[in-house]
């Protein structure tokens, strides 16, 4: 259908179907994008398969990932066998995906990872093709002294849709995934654009998140479509007067299924779902975990599992990305404790919990999610 879902077709969908306990999926092998690079994926794929058996066994059914779209720009259909493979891999220990197409939550400035001419020919994208293990640095949260959590605020970031010789690309894209797989059922759903407006965007991608669910609708997926919302006022789902912003409300109503982040306290993870559930769809919460943020799986988890709100929190074995570390813009603040992991729930090892009680809340929602929350629509 060429248009956005009823409310009753959303809840018809999100009934049928058992409650998603999911997280954010990155190997502990990633600075980067290994399990996608050519030369380095078989290695990358002794560490990932380990880990997918781990998610296995901790009663998770769904991942959300951000998948790199340099590789379809370089490899092109070699590269969707590469995510229809992958796609399997998850399949075979019964875990969906939730891709992560475009993204306004990146580096600030112009890449320099793009071709010196606009011309762009292939053999001009290949001189840019990652070779070998990628460097990354220690102590930052991404991996990377160069990230979007620096807390740059006036730079803004960058995205191939913003010039037009390389919006083909970003077009292409999206044509390319649906294409592909708009009719998988091993894609849960379809996060279209992650977090819009950050990295000091503000309302820069309205236009491009208009076109992206217009070119997703136009191949009749059998999934459903979002984008988030992420960012709040304390006082969001308080006082009715406080607003999410442009950029978001838009999400929001072109959204099957409404999706939020939230990293901040229990009272405030509560004044948020408690809004978003007025608008009568399914929910899902697609970024949460924030120790240092007194944001814990402890509070977290019953909730969405009682509420039938999709969960997918950040992270699982701690790797180079370094996601237990906190983002770069709040450290050195005096009135937070250093000492907890921001993200993450498995050590270095792969093996071994950051906290038992944790885990086993895990395995304990993990296995009962087939009941979970009420089936009547809210």
């Amino acid at each position: 259908m060429n248009r956005r879902w009823t409310k009753e077709e959303a809840w018809e969908w999100w009934n049928a179907r058992p409650w998603l306990m999911g997280l954010n999926y990155v190997p502990s092998c990633e600075p980067e994008l290994s399990i996608w690079q050519k030369d380095v994926r078989e290695e990358a794929l002794k560490i990932v398969i380990p880990e997918l058996d781990l998610l296995k066994e901790l009663g998770f059914n769904s991942v959300r990932m951000f998948i790199p779209s340099v590789y379809w720009i370089l490899d092109g259909e070699e590269f969707l066998d590469m995510i229809d493979e992958f796609l399997g891999l998850l399949d075979e220990r019964g875990i969906g995906m939730m891709p992560v197409i475009d993204n306004d939550c990146v580096p600030f400035g112009r890449p320099r990872y793009l071709p010196e001419n606009h011309e762009m020919t292939k053999a001009d994208w290949e001189k840019l093709r990652p070779v070998g293990p990628q460097p990354f640095d220690w102590g930052h949260h991404g991996g990377h002294k160069d990230s979007p959590f620096t807390g740059e605020k006036v730079t803004k970031g960058w995205v191939y849709w913003d010039e037009e010789e390389y919006r083909k690309y970003g077009e292409g894209w999206f044509r390319a995934l649906f294409g592909r797989f708009a009719k998988d059922p091993r894609i849960h759903m379809w996060d279209l654009w992650n977090e819009p407006g950050n990295s000091n965007r503000h309302g820069m991608s309205i236009p491009y998140i208009q076109e992206a669910f217009e070119i997703a609708r136009s191949y009749d997926p059998i999934q459903p479509l979002t984008a988030c919302v992420w960012r709040y006022d304390p006082m969001f789902g308080i006082d009715p007067s406080v607003q999410i912003s442009e950029i978001e409300r838009v999400s929001i109503d072109l959204s099957d299924i409404i999706t939020f982040h939230q990293y901040s306290n229990f009272t405030e993870v509560q004044a948020t779902v408690a809004r978003l559930e007025r608008e009568g769809r399914p929910m899902a919460n697609t970024e949460w975990l924030h120790r240092i943020f007194s944001n814990y799986v402890q509070d977290n988890l019953p909730l969405y599992y009682d509420h039938k709100i999709g969960s997918y929190h950040w992270g699982l074995v701690a790797g180079k990305c370094q996601h237990y570390l906190p983002w770069d813009d709040i450290k050195g603040r005096p009135d937070l404790d250093y000492t907890k992991w921001q993200h993450d729930i498995i050590r270095q090892d792969g093996r071994t919990p950051y906290d038992e009680e944790e885990i086993a809340l895990f395995k304990k929602f993990g296995s009962a999610k087939e009941s979970a929350g009420s089936a009547l629509k809210r």
